[in-house]
C-alpha cells in the first residue's frame, strides 16, 4: 500500500513544528533566566556611584548580551569605556575593549577587534593582570580561526595556534587550569582546521591528542568542566572527518547535547546540530542528517551570529545534497556563499558551478524523462527525441575537447608562472648581490679617504645601499615577490645602524612597532630610506650626553593614512636649524622621497626628537 503524499507532508510539517517549539521553549527559559540576571543588574546600576564598581557592573551587562543583542555589547561597553577613563579605571576599560572586540568579531570586522584586544593586552601587562591578558591572546586567536575562513589560510591559523599556546603559557604560570584547558581546545580546533588542508591529515591526531589531553585535566583537577561540552563536540569531528567511527562520533555528540541543554548554551548547540547531521550523512541516514541541519538552522537564527548562520547553511546545502535535491542544496549554498563573501572569504567558485550544473542536469534529466513517457504513443516524438539525444552527445563531446584543452591551457600557465616566480626571486638575489657588491666598494673606499667629511659621505651612502639591499634580500627569501614584510626589514635595518654607530644592543633600547606588516616594495623601499636617514641623524647626533640611548620606530595605520613615527631621547634638534639646513644631501633625500609618497613631514622636540611622516592611504 502506498502512503498518502498528504500524510507524509503533515507529517514533516509536524516534524519541524516539533522541532522549533522544543528550540524556542529551550530559547525562553534561557532568555528568561537572562532577562532577569541583567534586570538585577540594572537596578544595581542605578543604584550605584560613578565608581568602579560601576563600570564591573556595565561590563557585566555587555556580556550578558553576547547570544542576544550585538548592539547592546558595543552600547553598554562603551559606556563602561567612557566611564573608565574618567576614573582612570585602566583594567576596567581593557575588559570593555574585550567585548567591543566580539561585537566586531561577531561582525566580521576583523581589523578593529584585532586593535581591541592589542589595546588591551598592553593594558593588562602593564598592571601584571596575566589571567585577563591571557584571555585577550585567547581572543585574538580565534579572531584569527575566524579570518582563516572556509578557505583555511594557514597564515592566519598558524598566527591563531601561536596566540593559544601564548594564553597556555601564561595560564600555566598562574595555575588556571580552567584557563589552560581552554587553550588546548582553542589549540585543538587549529590544528584540526589545517589538517584539512592538503597534504596534512597528520595534524588530527595532533588536534585528538590535545582534546584528549584537555578532557584529562578537567577529569583529573574538576575544573573547567563547563568546557567539557565543547571538547567532546571537538572530539566528534575527529572520529567523524578523520577515524571514520560516525558511531563514536554520535556518542560523544549525543553526551555534549545533552550538557548544553542544561547548560541552555544555544551556541554549543548549534555545532552540536551540525556535527550530528554530518555523522547521519556519513551514515547514510539523511533523513536524520536534514532533521539536525533543521535544528542547526534554527538555533543558529536564534544567535543571530553570521558565523553561525553560514555554517547552518553550508550544513543544509550538504544535507539536502545527500537527498538528491539538488535545488534546495543550491538555495542554501548561495546564502551560504553570500554571507560568506560578507565575512571575508572568496566565493568557492567551481563549487557553485557544479552544483548549479547538478541542478540544470537534474531538471534536463526530468525533462528527457517526460519526453519520453508521451513519445511512447507517438513515433513522430521518439524520432525528435533521438535527434536531441544526438544533439546532447555531440554537445558532450564538444564540452569534453574544450574542457581538455582549457586543462591543457592551465597548466601551461601554471608552469610559466612558476618559471616566472623563479626568474624574479633570482633577480631579486642578484640586485641583492650586486647592491652588496657596491656596498663593499663604497666600504673600501673609506679606507683610502684622509678627509674625515668625505669618510662620512661614503658611510652613509653605503648605509642607504645596505637599506635598498635588505628589501631585495627579503624578497628572494619569502614566497612574496613585491611585498616586504616591514617589521623584520625594519628591524634589520635598525639594527645593522646601531652596530655600525658604535652602539652596543646590551646598552640601547630600540623599540620597533609595525602594525601593517606586509607592504609593497613601492612604498616599502622610499619608506626604509626616509628612517634610515633619520635614524642615522639621531645616532650621529642625538646620544652625546644620552646615559641610556631610546630610539622607537613605528609604523602605525589609520582609516585613510599610514603614520611613520621615529623618537630618541637626545638633546634634541634646533627645529630652526634644521628648516634652514637646505643643503644637507639627508634632508633633501628625505623630502623628494616625502614628495614620492605624497606625505607630509612634522616634528616634535620634547625630551628628544621626534618626526613624523604622514602617509596618505591611496599612496600607500
Amino acid at each position: 500500500m502506498q502512503p498518502n503524499p498528504l500524510n507524509l507532508i503533515c507529517i514533516r510539517t509536524y516534524l519541524k513544528v516539533v522541532c522549533l517549539l522544543l528550540l524556542c521553549s529551550l530559547s525562553t527559559a534561557h532568555a528568561q533566566d537572562r532577562q532577569q540576571k541583567q534586570d538585577s543588574l540594572r537596578k544595581q546600576l542605578h543604584a550605584h556611584a560613578e565608581d568602579s564598581n560601576k563600570v564591573k557592573l556595565l561590563n557585566s551587562l555587555a556580556a550578558s548580551f553576547y547570544q542576544t543583542s550585538a548592539d547592546s555589547i558595543i552600547y553598554y561597553a562603551q559606556l563602561a569605556i567612557d566611564l573608565s577613563r574618567q576614573l582612570s579605571f585602566r583594567s576596567g576599560e581593557a575588559e570593555a575593549e574585550a567585548h567591543q572586540a566580539a561585537y566586531y568579531r561577531l561582525k566580521g570586522e576583523y581589523t578593529n577587534a584585532i586593535n581591541k584586544l592589542q589595546h588591551g593586552i598592553k593594558v593588562y601587562e602593564e598592571l601584571h593582570a596575566i589571567g585577563p591578558a591571557a584571555g585577550n591572546y585567547l581572543e585574538m586567536s580565534q579572531v584569527y580561526k575566524d579570518m582563516g575562513g572556509d578557505n583555511k589560510t594557514l597564515e592566519y591559523i598558524n598566527k591563531g595556534i601561536g596566540f593559544s599556546k601564548h594564553a597556555y603559557d601564561l595560564f600555566n604560570s598562574i595555575h588556571d587550569t580552567a584557563g589552560m584547558v581552554e587553550s588546548l581546545n582553542q589549540c585543538g580546533i587549529q590544528y584540526r582546521d589545517i589538517a584539512k588542508t592538503n597534504g596534512r591529515k597528520q595534524y588530527y591526531d595532533t588536534a585528538f591528542s590535545v582534546y584528549m589531553k584537555a578532557v584529562d585535566m578537567v577529569e583529573r583537577s574538576g575544573k573547567g568542566k563547563k568546557l567539557i561540552s565543547k571538547l567532546y563536540n571537538n572530539i566528534s569531528q575527529v572520529y567523524n572527518e578523520y577515524l571514520k567511527d560516525y558511531n563514536k562520533a554520535l556518542d560523544y555528540l549525543f553526551k555534549a547535547e545533552e550538557l548544553n541543554k542544561q547548560s541552555h548554551n544555544l551556541s554549543s548547540l548549534s555545532y552540536n546540530y551540525g556535527n550530528i547531521s554530518l555523522a547521519y550523512q556519513k551514515l547514510n541516514q539523511p533523513a536524520r542528517a536534514l532533521a539536525y541541519s533543521r535544528k542547526m538552522l534554527e538555533t543558529s537564527r536564534l544567535l543571530n551570529r553570521p558565523e553561525r548562520l553560514r555554517n547552518a547553511y553550508n550544513s543544509m546545502y550538504n544535507a539536502f545534497a545527500a537527498t538528491g535535491r539538488f535545488d534546495s542544496a543550491l538555495y542554501f549554498y548561495k546564502l551560504a556563499d553570500q554571507l560568506d563573501d560578507s565575512l571575508n572569504n572568496v566565493a568557492k567558485t567551481n563549487e557553485v558551478i557544479d552544483l548549479q550544473t547538478k541542478y540544470e542536469t537534474g531538471k534536463k534529466e526530468s525533462e528527457i524523462r517526460r519526453l519520453h513517457t508521451e513519445s511512447l504513443a507517438k513515433n513522430k516524438q521518439i524520432v525528435l527525441l533521438v535527434s536531441a539525444l544526438v544533439v546532447f552527445a555531440l554537445l558532450a563531446a564538444c564540452m569534453m575537447w574544450l574542457y581538455h584543452r582549457i586543462k591543457k591551457q592551465r597548466q601551461e600557465i601554471a608552469a610559466q608562472s612558476n618559471k616566472l616566480e623563479i626568474m624574479m626571486k633570482e633577480l631579486h638575489h642578484r640586485v641583492k648581490n650586486n647592491l652588496q657588491i657596491v656596498s663593499s666598494l663604497l666600504s673600501l673606499q673609506t679606507y683610502k679617504v684622509q678627509d674625515e667629511e668625505a669618510v662620512l659621505v661614503l658611510k652613509e651612502s653605503q648605509q642607504r645601499v645596505q637599506a635598498m639591499s635588505f628589501i631585495h634580500q627579503r624578497l628572494y627569501k619569502t614566497e612574496s615577490l613585491t611585498a616586504v614584510n616591514m617589521k623584520e626589514y625594519l628591524t634589520d635595518l635598525a639594527e645593522s645602524l646601531v652596530s655600525s654607530y658604535g652602539f652596543s644592543r646590551d646598552d640601547f633600547d630600540l623599540h620597533i612597532t609595525v602594525e601593517k606588516e606586509m607592504l609593497d616594495i613601492d612604498k616599502a623601499l622610499p619608506i626604509g630610506l626616509i628612517i634610515n636617514e633619520l635614524v642615522t641623524n639621531a645616532l650621529k647626533y642625538a646620544y652625546d650626553d644620552s646615559k641610556r640611548p631610546f630610539l622607537s620606530i613605528m609604523l602605525t595605520e589609520e582609516e585613510t593614512k599610514m603614520v611613520c613615527a621615529i623618537k630618541d631621547n637626545g638633546i634634541g634638534i634646533n627645529e630652526q636649524q634644521w628648516k634652514q639646513k637646505k643643503n644637507s644631501f639627508g634632508k633633501q633625500l628625505i623630502t623628494a622621497l616625502c614628495k614620492q609618497l605624497r606625505a607630509q613631514q612634522a616634528m616634535a622636540i620634547d625630551g628628544g626628537t621626534q618626526f613624523f611622516i604622514t602617509i596618505p592611504k591611496q599612496a600607500a
